[in-house]
């Protein structure tokens, strides 16, 4: 594939020319797309940072669609939310097809659990298993599957509630697969099909690092990848490598094996006496026995534990009883399996055969883990123990297991298996095209760097305000917070509501909620009273109002125009230290000598506080300000480096200078 930059070029200019669209031509969205044809055509490894306004989602589908159309090879592009995902395929590619008068085949693809299974609601439906909620709303939600052609939980507008969704949508641990009678119409399969055949296949980063967690067997084959707001994929990928060990799930596995009552006979209920093995029934009679043993010397080990803890020795409790407990029942389950025709027409017996595989294959994962945990000498893996949850029955702790590096599991399972991979965000470096700690997040791989700024004029339309007299929130946090309390309203204020108050922690975010919710006359819709998605709704739907939030709402909403007219960042970012996976980097890079502060700390908090700022201005024409209310940003050396990195604001540091200067906006 030759060079094509010139076509990139009259591409973009031609967008000028589509009907009914408000659009201006941007030297650094065309340098971004030629960037990523680039990147494409030699097989290479790109960071692009392209600030708000480039219009980085067009800047890297138009060279896509155009690789793939030439070459036949496939591009996933992974977002960071389904919302995004959705932005591109309902907005962002039928704008590419117009520009390019080409077929383009775009699908997106879902976690699993996402779409409906028919088997699952067969048995749902036929066992009166649904819940006495979902009785008269039954006849709409079959109304919908009958004329749905997508299956997705997310298409369906009618009441049903969490746990009727948990029976009906499918479970990769409990799927037939081609050996169901409903695979050639089930939902799920059907839509792989379709990806299969995709040009342009748009996952979200969770479903990438499910895949790459899975041995790349989630998704079909490809070579190309654009990682889109890439600044979060190295943690989200180290998560999906966790391995947790909970009281309730290996009981309810036991459970599930055996019976919970005698209304429910378990899965052994389900096979011929003459196939069960005695010694088994027995032994899984004992289960919640030896489990409440192995929990109870876990705590006698680790007496008191409010928060996440990390452990730096093997555990073993109980002399490894419940890990040879598990390898036991494995044992004795493999032996019953192997009594079955694997290649029966009997549905039943289908269903017994791919329940004893799960029961079999989840019993000797867990046991395998607290071997691993047990023999533990691998220095990259972090294991801490986690409370139990407020509400849990029997208050057991966690344990959990996960790889203290991402950018290790990057370059062993998803560089060999890639042509190209452009990763861009908004917020990917720190100082000037310094994208030193990013890399050092994906394994410090060779890459080509861009970064491309903002066009938009923030000198002139956006505000950094940076109030003197707060008290410092780490030698004085309850002044600190009472400062905040006291100021708030003032700013709320001045912005007429129109409001994000952003914070670090559901704590303070509550403790100040409830202060300030009756001193402000603006309606206060909170994270932690309604949720994300349903705060973030009544605060689109309600004029002047105001969201309190943490990090859901630092990055990744876009509201444009005076809906949102002020940012109030209570807090400087700082990742709490004591988070097991971090505790144990910071430990590493001291070790070595380094200083963990200005590698993985300081850097951390530019970039999320670059994404908290970057709600404000969404586009040419939007005005406010933003308030950093943590006075370390002035008081502390690194304060340079945090607001160096924001974008070039008119800084005012008196509230009578911010209300002046607001009044000119």
């Amino acid at each position: 594939m030759g060079n094509k930059t010139t076509e990139i070029s009259e591409l973009f200019e031609s967008l000028v020319d589509l009907d009914g669209r408000d659009f201006e031509l941007r030297k650094e969205q065309i340098k971004m797309s030629i960037d990523v044809q680039k990147s494409l055509q030699n097989s290479e490894i790109s960071l692009i940072e392209a600030g708000t306004g480039v219009g980085k989602s067009l800047a890297y589908l138009i060279p896509s669609i155009l690789y793939s159309l030439e070459t036949g090879k496939k591009i996933v592009i992974s977002t960071e939310t389904i919302a995004l995902q959705n932005q591109l395929i309902q907005k962002d590619i039928p704008i590419a097809k117009k520009i390019l008068n080409k077929d383009i085949k775009a699908e997106i693809a879902l976690g699993s659990s996402n779409y409906l299974c028919k088997r699952k609601m067969d048995h749902t439906i036929a066992s009166g298993n649904f819940g006495y909620e979902m009785t008269p709303h039954l006849n709409d939600f079959y109304a919908w599957e009958k004329n749905t052609s997508t299956g997705i939980k997310s298409e369906y507008r009618g009441f049903t509630t969490p746990e009727f969704w948990s029976k009906v949508t499918r479970d990769s641990e409990n799927c037939l697969s081609r050996k169901c009678p409903n695979f050639n119409i089930s939902y799920y399969f059907l839509e792989k099909e379709k990806w299969k055949n995709a040009n342009i296949l748009i996952v979200n980063h969770y479903l990438l690092a499910s895949h790459i967690a899975g041995d790349l067997k989630i998704l079909p084959e490809f070579q190309n990848l654009i990682i889109d707001e890439a600044h979060n994929f190295p943690d989200i990928l180290g998560k999906s490598f966790r391995i947790s060990i909970l009281y309730n799930d290996i009981l309810n596995l036991i459970q599930f094996i055996s019976g919970r009552d005698k209304k429910n006979t378990g899965l052994l209920g389900k096979i011929d006496d003459s196939l069960k093995n005695k010694k088994l029934i027995n032994r899984l009679n004992e289960g919640e026995e030896i489990l409440k043993y192995f929990y109870g010397k876990l705590f006698e080990e680790f007496p008191v534990l409010f928060q996440a803890q990390r452990v730096t020795k093997k555990i073993n409790p109980d002399n490894c009883i419940l890990e040879n407990y598990l390898f036991e029942i494995s044992t004795f389950l493999k032996s019953i399996q192997d009594k079955f025709n694997p290649e029966t027409e009997n549905i039943l017996e289908k269903e017994i055969i791919m329940e004893l595989d799960f029961s079999l294959s989840k019993s000797k994962m867990y046991a395998e883990s607290l071997k691993m945990i047990r023999t533990l000498e691998k220095s990259n893996i972090v294991i801490w123990l986690d409370p139990a949850e407020e509400n849990a029955k029997e208050k057991f702790y966690g344990i959990n297991a996960q790889p203290m590096e991402s950018g290790d599991l990057i370059t062993e399972k998803l560089y060999p298996n890639m042509d190209s991979i452009i990763f861009t965000s908004a917020t990917l470096s720190n100082g000037k095209n310094k994208f030193t700690f990013f890399k050092s997040q994906i394994g410090e791989p060779s890459t080509k760097e861009k970064s491309y700024p903002s066009p938009f004029p923030y000198s002139k339309n956006a505000l950094l305000y940076l109030p003197k007299n707060i008290r410092d929130p780490v030698s004085q946090p309850e002044e600190f917070q009472e400062d905040i309390i006291k100021l708030l309203p003032f700013l709320l204020n001045l912005s007429n509501g129109n409001a994000f108050v952003l914070f670090t922690s559901n704590k303070m975010m509550r403790e100040v909620y409830n202060a300030v919710k009756d001193t402000i006359n603006f309606s206060i819709y909170s994270q932690h009273e309604l949720g994300a998605e349903r705060a973030k709704q009544d605060y689109l739907d309600n004029d002047n109002s105001i969201l309190f939030g943490v990090s859901t709402f630092w990055q990744g909403i876009d509201i444009k125009g005076d809906k949102l007219r002020s940012v109030i960042i209570t807090k400087l970012p700082f990742q709490a230290p004591g988070e097991p996976v971090l505790e144990a980097k910071i430990e590493s890079f001291k070790d070595k000598n380094s200083n963990p502060f200005t590698e993985i700390q300081l850097p951390h908090a530019i970039l999320t506080l670059k994404q908290g700022f970057g709600r404000l201005i969404r586009s040419k024409t939007d005005k406010g300000f933003v308030a950093i209310l943590d006075p370390r940003v002035q008081t502390k050396k690194y304060g340079e480096d945090l607001i160096n990195n924001l974008p070039p604001a008119k800084i005012v540091k008196s509230f009578k200078a911010l209300k002046e200067s607001y009044s000119k906006l």
